[in-house]
């Protein structure tokens, strides 16, 4: 089978999570968000996600009717509708996919529409939720995020109730229901993980159970500890007292491919693209070609060995904080020659898949904000070789 998705989709998720929880093999297709001329062949026209491509070539369109079929006709998917709790089961779907969507929806958005690679998919974006809601409406929602996530925790606090004392939505086994929350949650995981982050700890401990059930960790392996923030305050306290930053280069972080990493003793810096062999040097934004993360913060959270797992490229031991260095700043490195720029660095998702919810919370934390404990973007103005123990020099 193909299952036809967008990544923060959450109609999709829940059609994805249905057949992982099936074990059915399934090839994922992601289709870009501008471009569905795929779709439109596949379909004859209609080009909404999620579609399904079944091994006997027929095609299944909407949600809820892939899932409805599959479970109807096919008994690898029997199991999650036990026929005891039909009702109850598809009830929670229709809830999960209607009402708390549509709260969930208005939460990620605004976020989700910045996340767009490219100009044009962005206004696209805009220009489609604008038909339907009214000019302005993803400014409006950004402005109402904190009622709108007061309404997202009202309507989510049965189910982490019922979450406190059973380990899934109906049971010891995971169902559709479990499957159409899943992908609510995906996609709020998407343009709002603090607000996830700050929920009970319920929810992210049935998210990593059924997780473990659908197959490979989502953003490839977590951290081998998971710090709670005292933790992290007081290692970076203790890093910090009383001793001098090096300024230099500590460690390089490649990423070859999306969940991958390498750490090469050296690399080169490539004017306006970013660090060879990283993937970002030709899908990142041109603000962000390459970022930057001060080594005491890094070392706070987690132990060095799982450095490589933040995703940023550089490890420094210098002081990035707005106080420090504001956009526009300049640092050489090897032969290299840096600028910082104005592209926000925040936590996101992978990282509280990885480091967990504190970690998370800890890094954006609004009233350390400024010390960018998660990092800082650069763009890279001059090309040249780095090299870990390089001194890192303002020009």
């Amino acid at each position: 089978m193909k299952l036809y998705r967008f990544a923060y989709s959450c109609y999709a998720r829940f059609a994805q999570a249905v057949i992982d929880l099936a074990g059915v093999p399934c090839e994922i297709v992601e289709v870009p968000f501008g471009d569905r001329e795929a779709l439109a062949r596949l379909t004859r026209g209609y080009i909404q996600v999620p579609v399904l491509e079944r091994d006997d070539g027929t095609v299944l369109t909407d949600s809820r009717r892939i899932v409805e079929t599959l479970c109807r006709d096919d008994a690898r998917f029997a199991g999650l509708v036990p026929p005891a709790q039909a009702a109850v089961a598809w009830a929670y779907v229709d809830w999960a996919n209607n009402l708390f969507e549509d709260v969930a929806f208005r939460l990620s958005s605004p976020a989700i529409a910045r996340r767009f690679p490219t100009h044009f998919e962005r206004a696209l974006f805009v220009f489609i939720k604008e038909r339907k809601y009214g000019t302005g409406c993803l400014d409006a929602w950004f402005r109402d995020a904190d009622a709108i996530g007061a309404r997202f925790e009202e309507l989510l606090a049965p189910t982490l109730a019922t979450l406190a004392v059973r380990p899934f939505l109906l049971g010891d086994k995971p169902t559709i229901a479990d499957a159409a929350l899943y992908g609510q949650i995906v996609m709020v995981e998407y343009g709002a993980a603090d607000r996830l982050a700050a929920l009970p700890p319920q929810l992210l401990q049935w998210k990593a159970r059924l997780e473990a059930t659908l197959g490979a960790p989502p953003y490839g392996r977590p951290a081998r500890e998971h710090r709670p923030r005292a933790a992290m305050d007081a290692a970076l306290a203790a890093a910090t007292a009383g001793s001098t930053r090096t300024a230099r280069l500590e460690l390089i972080v490649v990423r070859p491919a999306v969940d991958h990493r390498a750490t090469p003793a050296e690399a080169a810096l490539v004017q306006d693209r970013g660090l060879t062999g990283d993937h970002w040097a030709t899908v990142g934004k041109p603000k962000a070609q390459v970022s930057l993360m001060d080594v005491r913060v890094a070392g706070a959270i987690a132990a060095r060995d799982d450095w490589s797992l933040f995703g940023d490229n550089l490890f420094v031991d210098l002081d990035i904080g707005e106080a420090s260095l504001r956009p526009g700043d300049r640092l050489a490195i090897g032969g290299a020659l840096l600028e910082i720029t104005d592209e926000p660095h925040l936590g996101c998702r992978k990282l509280m898949a990885r480091f967990g919810a504190d970690a998370l919370r800890w890094v954006n934390a609004k009233d350390t904000r400024t010390d960018r404990r998660r990092g800082v973007y650069a763009r890279v103005i001059e090309s040249g070789a780095i090299h870990v123990g390089d001194a890192i020099e303002r020009r």
